[in-house]
């Protein structure tokens, strides 16, 4: 492994006489909640001739001091509005460095303008800005690959450009002496804090300049242009702050936007040195607002009126999210890892996002821990970075898991790269931070998929430890379907050794349901039966004849069985399906407060992409469950977390002894709610259950309910949204000698997604969609019936409790 280095550069090697095109290679680095490379720290104002005037005007000046929500930016100077565009999200303003802040949502919001004041041989343009995130691009080549920018002015022969790719280089395009001239950082920009950067066409002096002040001190690039070079200004041209001046688009979504936030945008028609602005930034930085917990929050205006959006489930601050995985307690908290784009509600380029927790239940978004890097593949085709490395995820970081050994948690994650080694592989990183922010990755990956093992594909790392020996897990393709690896090593450092033989005693043809690969494993020791342990495999095939919306569905399944250090036997070839109806997969699992092993999964969406554009986020997370095994000893039992208790605001509504036939309105109504129902399982109709999401006029309304066979959800009805692709009937089967007849239906609705468990022991999760809205605008679909037909059912009781958001509340 390696460790973070700080090159200190001489100076004459960032002396270019030439538009930069063979920067300085970089050693590697160390992620500090994204910090920049410190590759090149240049005493300041030591690359140039300072200018002749510094103490100018500016010529544009945008603060961002209007109120969040204000969809117009005022040009200080011109006195004139910038427009904010606005589709999906609102125009946010947060706290900033000076007042407040422009917020940048990386898809659909950006500030846009006119500036025409003359601009000759000399120019600035300078910015505050915290990044959250390298913008998305679609996910090609290093050669290939489209820029966003930071702020530009152009057309294809005038103007400027201050652009930034999806692996944080970026560089400054001027229109200088009748041609396009370019100075491009040998830095990574700095995620997560704020910085000021500025660009410099000093014609006087003959130099193109680009300025960065960062926590790690002030730094100057620049390239030589021939003395009394005149810019040639775009001055028809709209000036735009927050978007690429070329975009990339994949089915509705713009993906190359920025996610940032800005403050005091200003422009000089001077060239200023060194001095003045690190001045500015050393003065600034003092009284600026933390950046990734404060200027980078989503602001409570982005989703205010959002009825769909869930509250108390674990889910992204924003965008898109898939697997959550590599749920580990370390150091008295628990942080979960999860698949992210943080740039919008689309899949490109997976980071790995992270949360904490105390108890499984309220949790605070960190900033991402892991995302794409640059290789030796790279660094050959002229990047500032990866010289040397190999399986950084150059294309993405996907799926893996965490664990944590004597304060030091090890992430083994799937390294998705283009071409070249470990493309999928398996790579390494390491931190020794009490709060995760901090991660080491290893220079190298750790396991290729084409050696020794020559699967098809293979992806998403599993391990535990036994005694002195590691173990890990992968899930894999083979020519017959889904598959597992596993490999085995004494140093969780060390070299892994592919295991002699394959992990289950059953051939994993004979356990395959049809898919292509299986993904997600997890494997625990589940409990005790008959004097044996037992344990517990579960996978997520997908592909081949596995679908989402079609028999077999995408969904997780599990084997219980024996473990005799090497391999796996299970009680059965054939799986049993975790949840009874489709719609959860993937779980994470770790030991909770109590000990007992929690698991949380993603509860996908079941609408269009034109709906997730709207809404501005896309999937979420199930309740926290507890897994134990019934008492067949073949069975994976689940529950709600005591902990989800904690969520109650206030004393349950409760109705006693409630005779059904039909429907029966309860007085208690909500779309955030927890209802306990209990029925006399010897007083039954044919079919009983509760009915929520109903709308007054009936239009919306989704029912669960035991009709002696299976367990259903009827989603015919559940929203007049047009763009919910599965209302329909749904059945899974329910074994009623292991689970008994269903007495209690305890269930949890969070706007958009719920969570059913029958008898504390079998268990589903699902999206609704109810979008009816009241006269004052809230969500009106909240009513809550108990149901029974083909006769009468006792209810005995139903209490219903209002829950509360396990998130803090945001600030602004």
């Amino acid at each position: 492994m390696t460790t973070a280095t700080r090159k200190v550069v001489p100076m004459t090697e960032l002396r270019q006489t030439q538009p930069t095109t063979n920067l300085p290679g970089l050693g590697r680095r160390t992620f500090l909640q994204g910090a920049a490379v410190s590759a090149a720290v240049i005493a300041t104002g030591a690359l140039f001739r300072p200018a002749a005037a510094a103490t100018g005007d500016p010529v544009l000046r945008l603060t961002y001091d209007q109120p969040n929500g204000s969809t117009t930016v005022l040009d200080e100077v011109g006195r004139s509005n910038f427009t904010v565009h606005v589709s999906n999200n609102p125009a946010e303003r947060v706290p900033g460095v000076r007042g407040n802040a422009f917020r940048t949502d990386g898809f659909s919001t950006w500030a846009t303008g006119q500036f025409a004041t003359p601009l000759t041989t000399q120019m600035t343009i300078q910015t505050w800005i915290a990044l959250e995130s390298y913008p998305s691009d679609s996910e090609q080549p290093y050669d290939a690959l489209t820029p966003s920018s930071i702020i530009y002015q152009r057309t294809n022969d005038a103007g400027f450009d201050i652009a930034i790719n999806t692996y944080g280089e970026w560089w400054f395009t001027a229109h200088v002496g009748g041609q396009w001239r370019t100075v491009k950082a040998p830095w990574l920009f700095p995620l997560y804090e704020w910085v000021q950067i500025a660009a410099v066409v000093d014609g006087d002096a003959g130099q193109l300049r680009l300025h960065l002040d960062d926590a790690a001190g002030p730094k100057v690039a620049s390239v030589a242009i021939p003395t009394g070079s005149r810019f040639t200004q775009a001055a028809g041209a709209p000036l735009v702050v927050g978007k690429a001046s070329k975009d990339v688009t994949t089915g509705v979504f713009l993906i190359n936007a920025l996610n940032a936030a800005y403050d005091d945008t200003r422009i000089y028609d001077i060239a200023r040195g060194a001095a003045a602005l690190t001045g500015e930034y050393t003065s600034g930085i003092a009284g600026a607002s933390p950046a990734h917990d404060v200027a980078l929050q989503v602001t409570g205006l982005r989703f205010a009126d959002d009825i769909l959006r869930p509250r108390y489930h674990a889910m992204p601050p924003a965008n898109w999210t898939n697997e959550p995985h590599g749920l580990v307690r370390h150091d008295c908290s628990y942080h979960m890892f999860y698949q992210r784009t943080p740039n919008g509600p689309f899949k490109w380029q997976m980071n790995w996002g992270h949360m904490t927790s105390t108890d499984l239940v309220h949790w605070t978004n960190m900033p991402d821990a892991l995302r794409p890097e640059l290789n030796d593949r790279e660094a050959r085709l002229g990047a500032v970075a990866g010289s040397g490395l190999s399986g950084q995820g150059s294309k993405g970081i996907w799926s893996g898991d965490v664990v944590s050994v004597d304060g030091t948690a090890h992430a083994f994650f799937t390294t998705v790269n283009f071409g070249g080694p470990f493309d999928p592989g398996i790579t390494r990183a390491s931190s020794t931070d009490p709060d995760l922010l901090t991660w080491t990755k290893a220079s190298t990956g750790v396991i290729d998929k084409n050696a020794p093992a020559h699967v098809a594909d293979f992806r998403d790392p599993y391990l535990w430890q036994e005694g002195g020996t590691w173990h890990m897990i992968i899930g894999a393709a083979t020519d017959a379907g889904g598959a597992l690896e596993h490999y085995t090593t004494q140093d969780i450092q060390g070299q892994w050794t592919r295991a002699s033989r394959p992990f289950s005693t059953v051939s994993f043809a004979s356990m395959d349901i049809g898919s292509a690969i299986w993904e997600m494993p997890v494997f625990e020791k589940i409990g005790t039966h008959a004097g044996r342990d037992k344990y517990v495999l579960v996978v997520s095939p997908i592909g081949r004849s596995v679908s989402k919306l079609s028999e077999p569905y995408t969904r997780s399944v599990y084997w219980t069985g024996t473990w005799n250090g090497s391999q796996f036997t299970p009680d059965y070839a054939r799986p049993k399906s975790l949840d009874l109806i489709h719609g959860h997969l993937s779980p994470t699992v770790a030991h909770g407060p109590d000990g007992k092993l929690v698991a949380i999964g993603i509860v996908d969406e079941r609408s269009s992409s034109k709906m997730q554009l709207d809404l501005g986020w896309a999937h979420t997370f199930s309740a926290p469950r507890e897994w134990r095994l019934l008492e067949d000893g073949q069975t994976l039992g689940q529950r709600p977390i005591a902990q989800l208790m904690t969520l109650r605001a206030g004393s349950a509504q409760t109705a006693t002894n409630v005779a059904v036939t039909g429907e029966h309105n309860l007085a208690a109504a909500g779309n955030q709610v927890e209802i306990l129902a209990k029925v006399d399982p010897a007083s039954t109709g044919a079919r009983y259950g509760l009915c929520i999401g109903a709308s007054p006029d009936g239009s919306e309304i989704t029912r669960i309910y035991y009709d002696g066979n299976d367990i259903v959800i009827d989603k015919t009805r559940s929203s007049r949204n047009f763009e919910n692709e599965e209302a329909v009937l749904l059945r899974g089967a329910y074994d009623e000698a292991v689970f008994g007849k269903p007495h209690t239906f305890h269930v949890f609705v969070d706007h958009s997604v719920i969570d059913v468990f029958i008898n504390d022991a079998a268990a589903f999760s699902n999206r609704i969609y109810p979008t009816s809205r009241g006269a004052d605008g809230a969500a009106a679909s909240t009513g809550l019936r108990l149901y029974s037909e083909g006769g009468q059912t006792r209810f005995t009781q139903t209490d219903v409790w209002q829950l509360q958001s396990a998130w803090p509340t945001p600030a602004f």
